[in-house]
């Protein structure tokens, strides 16, 4: 006669502590398992994202140098500019890059981009009825221009702007 039988014809309960003896083993070995500590991982920052953050604080301090300045026709200066002026002088200013003087020679500098991939310092280029117009991109929706009714300022990418974007080219390797 087996133990187990002896046990249960004695006993009216008997169990298998082999399944529970077992299970109590496995937490013990996972107990007295070394720790793993996890070191956070420090990814640095790609060089596109500092590129692009030096640009468009250059592009910031143009602009504050540029604030206020009116428009005017075939303006290249502080007294009065327009938008291919602008673009001209803040290139030659802030990159010592010589661009052509009209908008329409500007949007052929450089390489044509998608605009997806477009990152500050990209020249924006648009048309509409009124002729074409040229702008900076100084973040991923803002570009500086010099505006016909506001002079130099900062515009967004908006409802009245991203239809009458026909070109990006990239000056700045």
């Amino acid at each position: 006669m087996t133990v187990r039988k002896l046990l249960a014809s004695r006993c009216p309960v008997t169990r298998d502590y082999s399944f529970l003896v077992f299970v109590c083993l496995l937490f013990l070995g996972v107990g007295c398992a070394p720790k793993t500590v996890i070191q956070p991982v420090v990814v640095p920052p790609s060089p596109h994202t500092v590129r692009d953050a030096s640009v468009s604080e250059i592009l910031l301090s143009q602009f504050e140098a540029w604030k206020g300045v009116r428009h005017r026709i075939g303006g290249t200066d502080r007294q009065g500019v327009d938008c291919s002026g602008l673009v001209q002088a803040i290139f030659r200013e802030a990159f010592q890059v010589t661009l052509p003087r009209t908008s329409r020679d500007q949007s052929r500098m450089g390489q044509r981009v998608e605009v997806k991939e477009m990152r500050p310092g990209d020249l924006v280029y648009f048309l509409d009825k009124g002729g074409d117009h040229i702008g900076v991109l100084v973040a991923q929706r803002t570009f500086l221009h010099a505006s016909a009714s506001r002079g130099v300022t900062l515009s967004t990418l908006d409802a009245y702007w991203w239809p009458r974007l026909k070109r990006v080219q990239r000056v700045l390797s």
